[in-house]
């Protein structure tokens, strides 16, 4: 069914599939029950696509789609634009969410309490990879995905990064659309494996850690550089799937895990998190939860983590950075691989003291 994609302050992008080929029909509006606005294609298509540009700055709008083939749920379906600032931003995370069952419904219902039910209090939601169980196959991302979270993807992009699970098959680039012309914030990358997103006082980095070169001097790791150079947003979120630290169901340690991406993840791009201060890093990957302190300066395995030299700040209540960038002033990295899987683990990294092993999202 319909979802959306690409999401600027001024525009969206609105795809969906049908089983047989036809012209389908776009109505949008301000109110669910006016929908003023109509844009309809020409071609005969199973794969449909249409972007409705000329909208406003963080505005809701309401959308319904015609099809003669496929029966659509239209019933509250809704996108909000992209915002220049926010009093505030609440934001779900969920890692390594595509295996459909009762761990995944659990995950899922969790959230709808935390927050009430109430949907329309959520600013924007974030998957870390591996979205789709096994394979990445447009089946399984019908049932990993699509089908579970029905009503979110009626009213939010999914804004994700690529799994090594997703990467198995060709189904997520066909799925998904990236902003690589920078039309939704930061610099272009001109590649659609990286690219940043701007919304209310945020800037969220999306990064490709399963399929393209993770060298310092590689191609993603010089578009990072550049951007978060010319970032001005006070909050700096990088997102990937695989993690630089970790002692969960895959380990850091381990230089052949992932085939060497977790620690090419933390010798290669760590370092320019701490030149640039990078404040959140998310993965997924391993299936539980870790999370760090503020750490600046670790490059190598978890027996050189000292806690005198690479956590810069132990407090016991609200961790606080400069407002302005500052180099080295700490990162938090944050591990959510377990919203539908979870793994054995020893969960025993000393660079993430606040470890579970539970289920759950962010």
């Amino acid at each position: 069914e319909p979802y959306a994609v690409v999401a600027t302050q001024n525009s969206i992008t609105i795809k969906w599939q049908t089983p047989d080929p036809e012209a389908s029909t776009l109505h949008y509006g301000f109110f669910a029950d006016t929908l003023n606005h109509t844009l309809a294609q020409s071609e005969l298509t199973k794969k449909h696509s249409i972007t409705i540009s000329g909208l406003s700055e963080c505005t809701k709008y309401f959308y319904s789609v015609d099809s003669q083939s496929m029966k659509i749920d239209n019933e509250e379906r809704s996108f909000t634009t992209l915002c220049s600032h926010a009093d505030v931003q609440k934001v779900w995370v969920i890692g390594d969410s595509g295996q459909p069952g009762e761990s995944q419904t659990k995950v899922y219902e969790q959230f709808l309490n935390r927050i009430d039910h109430d949907l329309g209090s959520l600013s924007m939601w974030i998957l870390l990879g591996d979205n789709a169980y096994r394979s990445g196959t447009q089946k399984q991302y019908n049932q990993g995905l699509f089908t579970p979270y029905h009503e979110l993807v009626k009213r939010f992009v999914p804004w994700t990064v690529i799994g090594n699970h997703d990467a198995r098959r060709w189904a997520y680039y066909d799925i998904f659309d990236s902003p690589k012309d920078g039309q939704s914030g930061g610099v272009a990358s001109r590649h659609k494996e990286y690219f940043a997103v701007d919304n209310g006082n945020a800037h969220f980095v999306f990064m490709d850690s399963e399929t393209v070169d993770l060298s310092s001097q590689g191609d993603m790791a010089n578009w990072l550089r550049e951007d978060l150079a010319k970032n001005t947003k006070p909050w700096t979120i990088v997102i990937f799937h695989t993690p630089p630290y970790s002692d969960g169901g895959h380990h850091s340690d381990n230089e052949h895990d992932s085939n060497g991406k977790l620690k090419a993840m933390r010798e290669h791009f760590v370092p320019i998190f701490d030149e640039f201060g990078v404040d959140l890093v998310m993965n997924g990957h391993s299936h539980d939860y870790e999370r760090s302190k503020l750490i600046s300066g670790h490059y190598g395995e978890s027996d050189t983590f000292i806690a005198s030299e690479h956590i810069m700040q132990d407090s016991k209540g609200c961790y606080t950075k400069p407002d302005a960038k500052k180099p080295h002033s700490g990162t938090v990295y944050l591990v959510c691989g377990s919203s539908s899987k979870l793994d054995e683990a020893s969960l025993a990294h000393p660079a993430l003291p606040f470890s579970m092993q539970r289920m759950g999202s962010v």
